[in-house]
């Protein structure tokens, strides 16, 4: 009688524990998804007006260090 109450007794600890990582993992998931979510967002909440490039608009004006030849 007393095997089996400890029987019974492990597989309420045993649910327990796995409900502790179920939730330990739904935190998890939602800490990840925050995250990923605010990575994304981050630029239209803080844009950045400096736009910077290094080739213009003028015809043969890059800094690319390339020269066309023959013209």
């Amino acid at each position: 009688m007393q095997c089996r109450v400890n029987s019974t007794r492990n597989t309420i600890m045993m649910s327990d524990i796995v409900w502790s990582i179920n939730i330990m993992l739904g935190i998890l998931l939602i800490g990840v998804g925050y995250s990923i979510y605010w990575i994304f967002k981050y630029d239209e909440w803080y844009p950045n007006n400096n736009v910077h490039s290094h080739i213009t608009t003028e015809r043969r004006a890059d800094d690319s260090g390339h020269t066309e030849l023959g013209e």
